[in-house]
């Protein structure tokens, strides 16, 4: 397991602390220089953040993908909206699971809450890309809520 995959798991399953600044500070100098093509012309994006389930948030007391947003959009000068999407149900963590059961696990499990207005392009952030179900889950509930470019920026990759 890599150094940061290692620490996002950390965060997320024993509590230790994590850079949120410095990855944000990373993904920022990437974002502004070597992928800026990927970003559309035009309106500059929102930063969503993946959601957790409330119950998982109350149990760990912060959603990881929501702390690296903010900090990345206040570094990047872009807009935050950490409630333009929410989890409807908690499934089995994606981490448990194969890849052939990912995108089964998280279908239907994201919407955009009634009468929210989804800005027209989207950054959304993930702590990890592994099967690519999550972020393709989300980008589906935006893209029915209405949103035309959605771009997925995660802190990792795992090989799966």
């Amino acid at each position: 397991m890599g150094d940061v995959r290692a620490a996002i798991v950390a965060a997320k399953y024993a509590g230790r602390p994590y850079p949120v600044d410095a990855v944000a500070l990373r993904l920022r100098e990437t974002l502004v220089g070597r992928w800026m093509d990927l970003i559309p012309d035009g309106a500059p994006p929102t930063v969503v953040p993946v959601p957790v389930h409330p119950w998982k948030y109350f149990r760990r007391g912060f959603n990881l993908p929501a702390l690296i947003a903010l900090r990345l959009s206040r570094h990047i000068g872009l807009p935050f909206d950490p409630l333009a999407l929410s989890r409807t149900r908690e499934q089995v963590p994606q981490a448990r699971l194969p890849g052939s059961l990912r995108h089964e696990n998280v279908e239907g499990a994201f919407r955009v809450p009634r009468g929210r207005i989804v800005p027209p392009a989207i950054l959304l952030l993930d702590d990890v890309y592994t099967s690519g179900a999550t972020a393709e889950a989300c980008a589906r509930a935006l893209k029915s809520a209405g949103a035309d470019s959605i771009v997925v920026v995660t802190v990792a990759r795992a090989v799966p």
